[in-house]
């Protein structure tokens, strides 16, 4: 026999408002075999996704680059540093 969802209106536990829990989504969610209905809304749920992931990544380091320039590039004044929109007739030929 086959289940008929109808939506439904939950309460968010983070941010404590009403969504809807559509008949399409539970329809969606019971066929990937999810039986529980969702705590959070879409968008409590998306914001802890991120502050995970934020999380995830001060923890391995990863998506923080630091760049070290050698001590000779550091010490270039303007005049040193080339705009690479220019060069010199000796690169050209």
């Amino acid at each position: 026999m086959e289940e008929k969802f109808i939506d439904k209106i939950l309460i968010c536990t983070d941010c404590k408002e009403e969504f809807v829990f559509t008949a399409s989504a539970q329809e969606y969610f019971a066929g990937k075999g999810f039986m529980d209905d969702p705590r959070r809304c879409k968008s409590c749920y998306l914001e802890l996704k991120r502050a995970k992931r934020r999380s995830e990544r001060e923890l391995t380091g990863k998506g923080h680059f630091e760049t070290e320039l050698p001590e000779a590039e550091l010490s270039l004044t303007g005049d040193d540093v080339p705009n690479g929109n220019s060069r010199e007739e000796s690169d050209l030929d």
